[in-house]
């Protein structure tokens, strides 16, 4: 698998993940007592490419089912563990490149052969402490052409009564490309054992402004380096090192609708040097109905994003200088993410169904537009199925 197609994946599916939010009078934590088996099952499918835009046959692209386990305890009285198992598949084409031809922009796809497969494993441990949690990440994935191991180390204080929240994250990251289809493409060979390195910290704090209302604000920083291009792509050559910059804000706002609402409202500011800027705004809201044995969750879910693109983001056909690339994630473009969660639960069991959509386009970056059309920018859909027992 790329590591395009690793991101837009792995973006895609994190996205829901979102929870509802109870009426907040602390922020305590404390150790959680109960025992969970899960299970979650994906599909995602991306629309095609434009026809009258794909100069080579195909313009189908991946379609990618994932099944996901997980299962957490706790481990005596101040610890508790959470382990998490994903195995998915992958089939379809990939963008090889794009570029300009009589003023139109116009796609080149490999054909519909990709067909891979991926497995993840990551294990958690957390230690409760009267005023705050340690806890600790491994992690480690393998695919057909993609082999990555991660630590991480994340820990939280609570201050004055447990209204305020000091946050902070550290994660590293080894990957290993090993490209496929070398016998066919045979310069692919030379990108072969090659390495990329990922460093990340993340501080943030929590306040919680009365019994209904909590605000978090964070700011993140991530230096990676080593091979940062995508050997699957035509004239595809980017800087060696990348330093990304964020800075989010979440509030969240419970609400005697119904049975309990809650908003959440999410802002994220993001650059790096390779040019690329970004701004995100989410809203979900999160409302409940209950009866007498049942328990009924919907949360709607609507993102916008926009972003600049690269310095060195080019349409060339054949780009000459230092460094070049014309991937569409590098490009200037918007997006915008319509979603629904739902959730059901009675006695032990909880069931879950989502659905997400997502659509991007040059011209809904509003402002900075671009006048080239990037017939690569992705359109999927996501659907959802899961089923949790607590014990």
């Amino acid at each position: 698998m790329t590591p395009k197609s690793k991101t837009l994946k792995n973006n895609a599916l994190m996205a829901l993940a979102a929870a509802a939010s109870l009426p907040l009078s602390s922020q305590a934590e404390v150790t959680p007592e109960d025992h969970i088996v899960a299970y979650r099952y994906s599909q995602y499918s991306e629309d095609d490419n434009p026809r009258e835009r794909t100069i080579t046959p195909e313009t189908g692209r991946y379609d990618i089912e994932v099944h996901q386990f997980r299962h957490a305890r706790p481990l005596g009285e101040d610890w508790y563990i959470d382990g998490q198992m994903q195995y998915e598949t992958l089939s379809g084409a990939s963008p090889l490149q794009t570029y300009e031809e009589d003023g139109k922009s116009v796609l080149v796809t490999s054909g519909a052969t990709i067909d891979e497969q991926r497995f993840d494993l990551k294990v958690s441990p957390k230690r409760y402490f009267d005023e705050g949690t340690l806890g600790g990440t491994l992690a480690y994935s393998t695919e057909n052409d993609y082999e990555s191991i991660a630590l991480g180390a994340d820990g939280s204080l609570e201050l004055f009564d447990k209204h305020t929240t000091l946050l902070a994250s550290f994660s590293a990251s080894y990957d290993t490309l090993s490209p496929t289809d070398i016998d066919e493409f045979p310069t692919r060979e030379e990108f072969d054992g090659k390495n990329k390195r990922i460093v990340s910290l993340y501080q943030g704090v929590s306040q919680v402004i009365d019994k209904n209302r909590v605000i978090q604000i964070g700011a993140g920083l991530t230096h990676l380096s080593g091979y940062l291009s995508d050997p699957y792509k035509t004239f595809d050559q980017r800087p060696d090192e990348r330093d990304q910059f964020t800075i989010s804000t979440l509030y969240r706002h419970f609400f005697k609708v119904g049975d309990g609402a809650a908003l959440h409202a999410d802002y994220r500011l993001y650059a790096d040097d390779w040019g690329v800027s970004s701004h995100t705004i989410t809203a979900r809201w999160a409302q409940s109905f209950n009866t007498s044995s049942v328990q009924f969750l919907v949360t709607p879910l609507v993102r916008y994003y926009r972003q600049t693109e690269a310095d060195f983001y080019t349409l060339e056909r054949f780009p000459a200088g230092e460094h070049f690339s014309s991937d569409s994630r590098l490009s200037a473009f918007g997006a915008i993410t319509l979603g629904l969660d739902s959730r059901v639960q009675w006695q032990n069991w909880t069931l879950s169904l989502d659905m997400q959509y997502y659509t991007s386009d040059e011209d809904l970056g509003l402002i900075e537009t671009s006048d080239t059309e990037t017939p690569s920018l992705l359109t999927y859909t996501i659907l959802s199925f899961g089923t949790e027992y607590r014990y």
